[in-house]
């Protein structure tokens, strides 16, 4: 076995030297990775607040919304927009119409921009009321979906410690950005918005010419992607650009995929189900409280102030499915006195509400972005399906709750509007305990799934049960251990990330754990574990263990290279 692992990285050394041989002797100008990252986080953030600060005044034509939403007609005109866009990318994807780094970004915010100026100039107000709703809410929805898969894209070929860090900060500046908007009247609101669109465009253009820089350097030799825009983040961004990574992968992939991603999208969707059910009913009803239109503001700073400390202090990003469940019986348990407490507490629900949201949206693109990186599949697929049925359950909610609250009243006067209520809040309690079920069902099909794999682990077929690694690490230096196991990876041709995850399989650790110490999630280091095990020719840990134990033999009693 470790000849033919010889043969295959001679193989590897040989096709890695003749790719050099193929190199223009002058490589692309580097690129410094914190730059990169700093223009990222800019360039997200500032899109974020500007659609934020859109979508809750509908283009500045109203002054603050009831909760999140600013006209019930907008809102749903946004969201069917939302659907098409989304759908025409998954379909062109699918086709392979729409490659990696193809998405247009000049032309999304020409839309926004034409959107604020017409705005800033009352060309709306010329139009009639309901075509003045639907020409801005189309033009958000299709601008919105384009331009947020473009900054997505980009942070789905980073690790995952990059992309959950440059979400973070780019939502403080989204925070920032939201705020000084919302402060602006309506002409200086437009204008400051197409200012910072340019800014964006100009952002999403030097990052775009980095990787397509490293694409080009790729294409012409092996290394050469890297040295385009430097080592780290944005080196191995553009590497992966260069080889395809991004490009559309067989549909059986992206079915995986969404099993993965089945816990997170059902809370997700539920969440947005909830909000918009309970908005619309409300507003039907004229059930308005004092500082209702501060509630989506308010919301969304408790919202990414909680992901900052969950990224930067917590240090461990937590399951979308494990934030829902800490939060479904907060908000069942407050649904429950909804109707018969006053404003205060309809502001303090509705603000616990919105930051849970915003706290879980913030985790889906995270997620998302963590599996097409992980998976190699096109986050355009990935994160358009995400938004496409995120917005179809907004969109059935607000219609539905805004039938049963435009209802005439019933032969008990005040009572009637009550009984509504309760209703509706029956109706949200069940989406969410629905909602729980399937998460839990989730949860309970991956334990099994590691409980096989630990059994198959510790008792291989054919072959009797063997001591744990840790005692064999420990009985000998760690820098033999390591040499050993960087061996190995060497002959598997296994990426730095790989390697680094294999030793710790080889000291018998968990996927738990080693997602803990490398601050990713389980399923990043199960994915790893499958293109560990598939390159290394392995079906269990303690075959991984074994060949460990072989490289040692091989070795001469495990010295390290070198030293003989």
């Amino acid at each position: 076995m470790n000849a033919g692992r010889g043969k295959r990285a001679a193989g590897h050394a040989s096709s890695a030297e003749g790719s050099g041989r193929a190199a223009p002797a002058a490589s692309p100008r580097a690129v410094d990775p914190r730059l990169f990252s700093l223009v990222v986080i800019v360039g997200y953030g500032l899109f974020r607040g500007v659609n934020a600060n859109s979508y809750l005044s509908a283009f500045a034509s109203v002054e603050a919304p009831f909760l999140f939403v600013p006209d019930l007609f907008f809102n749903v005109v946004v969201a069917c927009s939302v659907v098409v866009c989304s759908v025409t990318v998954i379909a062109l994807v699918l086709r392979g119409r729409l490659g990696p780094l193809s998405m247009p970004y000049v032309a999304p915010a020409a839309l926004f921009v034409a959107a604020n100026l017409c705005a800033l100039f009352g060309v709306f107000s010329w139009m009639p009321s309901d075509l003045a709703l639907i020409v801005p809410g189309v033009l958000l929805g299709a601008a919105s979906v384009m331009l947020s898969l473009v900054w997505v894209e980009v942070l789905a070929c980073q690790e995952p410690r990059a992309i959950v860090t440059q979400i973070a900060l780019s939502m403080l500046v989204n925070m920032v950005t939201s705020s000084v908007l919302s402060g602006l009247s309506g002409g200086a609101r437009a204008a400051a918005s197409c200012a910072a669109l340019v800014v964006m465009v100009l952002c999403a253009r030097c990052v775009r010419r980095a990787l397509r820089t490293g694409a080009a350097g790729a294409g012409a030799g092996g290394a050469v992607a890297t040295m385009a825009v430097g080592k780290g983040a944005a080196g191995d961004c553009a590497g992966k650009a260069a080889r395809g990574h991004l490009k559309a992968a067989p549909r059986g992939s992206y079915r995986d995929a969404f099993l993965e991603l089945e816990d997170s999208l059902v809370a997700f969707c539920v969440m947005e189900a909830v909000i918009g059910l309970l908005n619309s009913f409300m507003l039907a009803g004229s059930v308005t409280f004092a500082g209702s239109g501060s509630v989506s503001g308010v919301g969304m700073l408790i919202g990414i102030l909680t992901f900052c400390v969950v990224v930067f202090v917590v240090q461990r990003i937590p399951r979308v499915s494990t934030a829902f469940r800490v939060l479904m019986p907060i908000i069942a348990s407050l649904l429950v006195f909804l109707p018969f407490l006053g404003e205060q507490f309809n502001l303090f629900f509705s603000t616990v509400l919105l930051g849970g949201y915003y706290f879980i949206a913030l985790l889906i693109t995270y997620v998302v972005a963590e599996t097409a990186h992980v998976r190699n599949l096109s986050p355009y697929v990935l994160m358009g399906a995400a938004a496409c049925l995120a917005r179809v359950c907004l969109a059935a909610a607000l219609l539905g709750g805004y039938a049963i609250g435009s209802l005439p009243g019933g032969l008990f006067g005040e009572s009637e509007h009550l009984m509504r209520y309760l209703v509706v809040i029956m109706a949200v309690i069940y989406a969410l305990s629905l909602a729980a079920v399937l998460v839990s069902r989730d949860r309970r099909r991956r334990r099994r799934g590691d409980a096989d794999a630990a059994g198959s682990a510790s008792a291989p077929a054919g072959a009797a049960v063997t001591a744990p690694a840790p005692a064999s690490a420990a009985a000998e230096g760690d820098d033999a251990f390591d040499a050993r196991c960087a061996a190995v990876a060497a002959a598997g041709n296994l990426t730095e990330r790989e390697a680094e995850i294999m030793r710790y399989l080889a000291r018998g650790r968990t996927k738990a754990h080693i997602a803990g110490v490398l601050y990713v999630s389980e399923n990043t280091v199960r994915s790893h574990v499958r293109n560990i095990y598939a390159k290394l020719e392995v079906h269990t840990r303690q075959q991984l263990i074994d060949l460990v134990e072989e490289e040692r033999g091989a070795d001469g009693g495990g010295e390290a290279p070198g030293s003989r």
